[in-house]
């Protein structure tokens, strides 16, 4: 008798012990899951991420295909930015003059914006998407008393129910305290509405490097030349937030597909979306 308690007891600690792992794990698409059609490995299945949050969405089927803690809420650095751009495209005219004031050059990071400098609000909107440039991001959103409080009713707007926003850069206001916060499948829903309401703004991170006003502009994403496909892209890093990418990939025949991965580390984010990548091509070859 005390024998087979012992027994039990080990089998539903065991039990225990897998259900909650795997609660917090990646699981593979549910049509895989369920075994239709038959593999040998399914997409996702052995995939090892630094991410802490992950979501990949296929914008034709309307529908997730990965998710790993997806609606964790968790510090966005500079992914801040593309509700930065969205808001100042419906709110500012592209053609506005933007001055560059003390407050916005003293921004962290230096993207050789200088002092008492005029600037196109299209032109400070590409510099910040292409470059992730601080000092264009704050020089946008001083233009506007109640540019904040646009974005965090954009974000409503949209129903981004994870996300809010205290900055438009997305940099780190304290120690514990994040210029804007959001999960993988918020950031995911913004890039969907950014390709099919203002796919414009996303072209500039197409590019490796841009000029804009005869200045230099580099990518943050290392991935550019390195994965086909790219329509656009946004990278952040702080130390909250660690390294965060969002990506959106033409998989053939305009078919856009949007990576988002949250909570990486510096390098970590562009190997783990690289991973997402060739899984998500995995996935897509075994549906046809």
């Amino acid at each position: 008798m005390k024998k087979n308690l012992i027994i039990i007891a080990i089998f539903s600690a065991a039990f225990l012990f897998l259900y909650f792992l795997g609660g917090n794990t990646a699981q593979a698409p549910l049509e895989f899951r369920n075994g239709t059609p038959p593999l040998k490995t399914a997409p996702f299945e052995n995939i090892n991420l630094e991410a802490k949050s992950a979501y990949i969405y296929d914008v034709v089927k309307e529908k997730s295909i990965f998710e790993l803690n997806a609606d964790s809420q968790l510090p966005l650095a500079s992914l801040t930015k593309l509700m930065t751009a969205v808001v100042a495209k419906e709110n500012i005219p592209e053609w506005m003059l933007i001055d560059i004031g003390e407050e916005s050059v003293l921004q962290e990071g230096d993207s050789g914006f200088m002092l008492g400098e005029r600037w196109k609000i299209a032109d400070l909107i590409d510099a910040m998407l292409i470059s992730s440039s601080n000092d264009a991001a704050a020089a946008i959103a001083l233009n506007s008393e109640d540019f904040i409080s646009l974005m965090n009713k954009k974000s409503a707007d949209l129903n981004l129910v994870q996300t809010y926003f205290l900055n438009a850069t997305g940099l780190d206001l304290t120690n514990y305290l994040s210029g804007g916060y959001g999960s993988a499948k918020d950031v995911a829903k913004l890039m969907d509405y950014l390709v099919k309401k203002h796919s414009s703004l996303l072209e500039v991170t197409r590019y490796d490097s841009l000029k804009i006003n005869s200045r230099n502009f580099k990518n943050t994403n290392k991935l550019i030349e390195h994965l086909p496909g790219i329509i656009g892209s946004k990278t952040g890093f702080s130390d909250l937030a660690r390294g965060n990418l969002a990506v959106v990939f033409d998989m053939g025949l305009e078919h856009p597909v949007i990576i988002v991965a949250l909570g990486s580390s510096e390098e970590g984010r562009f190997e783990d979306i690289e991973k997402l990548y060739n899984e998500t091509i995995k996935y897509l070859n075994m549906l046809e």
